[in-house]
């Protein structure tokens, strides 16, 4: 759970030559090893898109605002969906048929982080927010390839996207959870 919110601000131009399209599909591997060694391995599929608003205020101001929609579709070890539009975490875990509703009050805003990394390879980057440092790491196309870093909890986290696909062809739709009727909701 902690790789969607740590996700939930994605941007779409990060700092010193990191770019991201308004959309991407990939493919991805996530480790999460606590710190007594144990090891939980997931993988899937994640697309992403950030939408740009427009609209005019009160005060006949043009202002704009990004959001940014994710749905990770985890295959493996256990099947569930999780779909975000940064304000709002829904968790379709079809194991257990059940969904989980979250508010995001205090996620981890990864744009932010991508603003103050410094590069300190070829392909790396490394960040510390919030008491928290991030490994970012690009493929050789200079896309996102992978992220590192050790949660709150003192998990170590790992996220590699493989056969990552900038500009697909993502609409709304795609990005949205299907919950089946018959399944328990729980709000969070």
């Amino acid at each position: 759970m902690k790789l969607f919110i740590s996700l939930l601000a994605l941007g779409t131009t990060l700092y010193a030559n990191i770019t991201l399209p308004n959309n991407f599909q990939t493919n991805f591997h996530q480790s999460i090893t606590n710190d007594q060694g144990k090891v939980i391995k997931y993988e899937g599929t994640v697309l992403f898109k950030n939408l740009q608003q427009s609209f005019t205020n009160n005060l006949g101001e043009e202002v704009s605002s990004n959001r940014s929609l994710f749905k990770w579709s985890y295959t493996a070890p256990t099947q569930k969906e999780v779909c975000t539009d940064s304000t709002q975490l829904i968790v379709v875990d079809h194991d257990l048929e059940q969904v989980s509703n979250y508010l995001i009050d205090d996620g981890i805003n990864l744009e932010e982080i991508l603003k103050i990394a410094e590069k300190i390879s070829l392909k790396d980057y490394k960040a510390t927010y919030k008491d928290i440092e991030y490994l970012i790491t690009l493929d050789d196309k200079q896309q996102l390839g992978q992220i590192n870093y050790v949660d709150s909890l003192d998990n170590a986290v790992k996220i590699i996207f493989k056969n990552m696909n900038y500009n697909s062809n993502i609409t709304d739709r795609s990005l949205e959870c299907k919950i089946p009727d018959m399944y328990d909701i729980i709000k969070g």
